[in-house]
């Protein structure tokens, strides 16, 4: 793609991926549009990985290599945005792929809507191919911050990963990634925040999210995924400060919270319960505003209403819901 100038800095984090990686620069190398960076992070990464980012960089001229000691995927994503040329930032994940109009595309609505940041929907599969997230239409528009943080904190069209993003460097260097588990949700709606126009599309093809076997989706239950929770400690204050009348986000972060931990996470029984029964109060108390609220979705009010029942209720909606899965792939 031409007629462009704005120089775009991909920035892919590099962490013990050398199965992956490959696939991935090479649909980052193929994009249509032809004005960008990419900065492959190598994060200490402990097998061939290094090797490989430095032989892309000797190899292709709009790849560049940065070598650091092992921080994590917040340090290697900050220390890529230090780096980056670019006035504008997209991040991919090492293990992702993405199609040839990933960039292309964020750019077009960035200047269609004169946006100063771009969210678009992404999609999800397994490392086999299925499983792929099925991604209902919707034509791409411009809204403000209240109706934004709206949009990704009820996971209504789009969400807060870090992918499948165009932003403002500024913005990321006045907030970089925290470090620990559930950093982009940690930090989206500050960004949110300082945007003024913010451009909403829906690409869902264009972002290929791998889900791989032993990723922090879908680990054994360990206290660094708590994390989640302290994050939506934070984002509630964050609210009542700015966006009082939006406090029915608050819930919905922690049903996010209990449900990406319920039904992602490896866990005892014991935790598996005392999870639940923490928080079904709070779902209980504000389920009639959840249920009033016309844009969040049938299937997010079903599962609410799940969350105030009992665990063993929950726990055998799901495995009906994964058997009904298993059926359907036969």
């Amino acid at each position: 793609m031409r007629g462009f100038a704005m120089l775009i800095s991909i920035i892919v984090p590099v962490y013990k991926v050398e199965r992956y990686l490959d696939k991935c620069v090479k649909s980052l190398l193929n994009q249509t549009y032809n004005e960008i960076e990419i900065l492959l992070i190598d994060d200490g990464s402990p097998d061939s990985c290094p090797k490989l980012c430095e032989e892309y960089a000797e190899k292709y001229e709009v790849v560049k290599c940065l070598h650091k000691s092992n921080g994590g995927l917040s340090s290697a994503r900050n220390y890529g945005v230090l780096y980056a040329r670019g006035e504008y930032i997209a991040f991919v994940d090492s293990d992702d792929y993405v199609e040839k109009t990933y960039i292309e595309d964020m750019v077009k609505l960035k200047e269609k809507f004169d946006a100063d940041f771009v969210i678009t929907r992404t999609s999800r599969e397994n490392e086999d191919g299925s499983g792929k997230t099925k991604v209902p239409p919707f034509e791409a528009f411009v809204t403000n911050k209240n109706e934004a943080l709206f949009y990704v904190y009820s996971q209504t069209k789009v969400g807060w990963a870090a992918y499948g993003k165009l932003y403002p460097k500024s913005v990321l260097l006045k907030y970089p990634f925290p470090d620990g588990y559930f950093e982009d949700c940690a930090c989206m709606y500050n960004i949110i925040n300082e945007s003024s126009k913010i451009a909403i599309g829906n690409y869902g093809s264009n972002y290929h999210y791998v889900q791989h076997e032993g990723s922090i989706l879908i680990s054994k239950l360990s206290q660094k995924h708590y994390r989640i929770f302290e994050i939506c400690k934070e984002f509630g204050c964050f609210i009542d400060s700015n966006y009082p009348n939006m406090s029915i986000l608050k819930v919905m972060m922690y049903y996010f919270g209990v449900v990406q931990l319920l039904t992602l996470q490896k866990m005892s029984w014991k935790s598996y319960k005392k999870i639940f029964m923490k928080y079904r109060r709070m779902f209980r108390n504000n389920y009639k505003s959840v249920l009033r609220e016309k844009r969040i979705s049938k299937q997010k009010k079903i599962y609410m209403l799940f969350l105030c029942s009992r665990p063993e209720i929950f726990l055998a909606q799901r495995k009906i819901i994964n058997a009904l899965k298993q059926i359907h792939k036969m």
